[in-house]
């Protein structure tokens, strides 16, 4: 929080000091932009904090998570920031039934799906896969990146750890991954990753399914 609340404060303090109509534009929108970062890392945090402490209820409710995985994805595509970025997206079979929370599973696979634009190329490609075994529901986020490496997969789940190439993503809050880890796991579920240097990443989401008795 201290960081971009340190450059509102120096961009106000120009300001203040009577700067020219060019330069008060280029000022408000470098405080307008940090002034998101900060609302954007205090939900973050908060929602961390509600889901690491239990404080969280998780809705979930019994619906195709095929259609929903694929909306979202279309809705991704959509986004201004992401509209040019490609993503392949394929299921088997075409149709599970599960039950999980909309808002916070829409949460956990955006984290990582952006997580793959965010430090990958432009050209970067990213692949969402669901599929349905018989002792479990895999949904698998890969990319074909730059990877990562042996200490950066050791910290990858910790909170505020962004990685070595934080000059790619200066606006994130280093709890994306943490955070859906966390709601994956509230589903009981688990989210592991795979990933070398040169080879992309591979995260996996796994809920298992409850044998019938």
């Amino acid at each position: 929080l201290r960081t971009p609340l340190s450059t509102i404060k120096g961009y106000a303090e120009l300001l203040a000091d009577g700067a020219s109509t060019q330069e008060t534009e280029r000022y408000a929108g470098v405080m307008c932009r940090n002034a998101s970062h900060m609302e954007a890392l205090i939900d973050d945090l908060k929602l961390t904090y509600q889901l690491k402490n239990g404080m969280l209820p998780c809705d979930r409710r019994t619906r195709d998570l095929v259609r929903f995985t694929r909306d979202l994805i279309i809705d991704l595509m959509n986004h201004p920031d992401y509209q040019d970025r490609p993503i392949d997206f394929e299921s088997e079979p075409m149709q599970i039934d599960f039950a999980f929370d909309g808002t916070l599973l829409t949460r956990a696979i955006s984290n990582l799906v952006v997580n793959a634009f965010v430090h990958g190329e432009r050209d970067t490609q990213v692949a969402v896969r669901v599929v349905e075994r018989a002792e479990c529901i895999e949904i698998t986020i890969s990319d074909d990146g730059r990877g990562m490496d042996a200490e950066a997969m050791r910290r990858l789940f910790e909170r505020y750890y962004r990685g070595a190439d934080t000059a790619k993503a200066p606006s994130g809050t280093g709890l994306g991954l943490a955070i859906a880890k966390q709601i994956v796991e509230l589903h009981g579920g688990d989210l592991s990753a795979q990933s070398e240097p040169g080879r992309g990443t591979a995260f996996c989401i796994r809920f298992m399914k409850v044998k019938d008795h």
